[in-house]
């Protein structure tokens, strides 16, 4: 099925927010999941057959392989849709959305240069982000 330009515009739009969204929820996950995971106490006090049975008993860690599986396969139809040179940065809104939302979800702290940045990565993507999404007649690789 061929899609006009306007419902390919939708599912890109979709895809890369979606992978927005994978990409951060991964991370503050992830975050948590370190975060509340038991510690061995002298380091390597646990061998590595116990430190695989705790990850896969903690659901957190099933979470983190669960979103990382979605991630893959939303990305495979971005890149589909869409350049890599033009989707990859667009999906580096994350980069800005992790450190806000470690600040509200986790207690951390920024600081101006971490703001800064932010600021940077969002201007950054604005401006790719009135680039054509594909390049027009590309060949397609065997």
């Amino acid at each position: 099925m061929i899609l006009d330009g306007r419902r390919l515009k939708r599912k890109l739009l979709i895809g890369l927010l979606a992978a927005i969204l994978f990409d951060t929820l991964l991370q503050i996950v992830w975050k948590t999941a370190v975060l509340t995971a038991p510690s061995a106490a002298p380091p390597l006090a646990l061998s590595p057959l116990a430190d695989v049975i705790s990850v896969l008993g903690n659901p957190l860690f099933i979470g983190i392989i669960a979103i990382m599986t979605f991630q893959f396969f939303n990305w495979l139809v971005v890149l589909g849709q869409a350049d890599l040179s033009y989707a990859k940065p667009v999906a580096s809104l994350s980069y800005a959305a992790v450190p806000i939302l470690s600040v509200i979800i986790l207690n951390e702290a920024i600081d101006r240069i971490e703001i800064a940045g932010v600021f940077f990565v969002i201007a950054g993507v604005w401006f790719i982000s009135k680039t054509n999404p594909s390049t027009k007649n590309a060949p397609k690789l065997p």
